[in-house]
């Protein structure tokens, strides 16, 4: 009984403390925009904006709520801050717009 109730306790330490980290990795799909676009974040911080005419490839760092994302064929990376809302993910772009999106299965 102790070797159970250990275990079943240790998974739940396990549960909170992953389940309930917010990551930006995953497939995003814009909510607001006139226009349907996906920004794709990989584990190995890789990424890609798509539009329906265009794919741009990139690269990204994120540091406290900050990311850095370096499109492919431009020298200067674009600067955005992130946060999430529930399950949404909003990205604040330059002009100070709030960009939402929600994750892709």
């Amino acid at each position: 009984m102790k070797k159970f109730l250990f275990g079943t306790i240790l998974l739940l330490i396990l549960l909170l403390t992953t389940g309930c980290q917010k990551t930006i990795v995953g497939k995003w799909k814009s909510v607001d925009a006139k226009t349907e676009y996906y920004y794709y974040f990989n584990s190995d911080k890789t990424c890609s904006y798509e539009m329906s005419v265009a794919r741009l490839d990139c690269n990204y760092e994120e540091d406290d709520n900050k990311l850095t994302i370096l499109y492919d064929g431009n020298d200067n990376p674009s600067y955005f801050e992130y946060r999430f809302e529930g399950k949404t993910l909003i990205i604040t772009d330059a002009t100070g717009r709030d960009n939402k999106f929600i994750k892709e299965k």
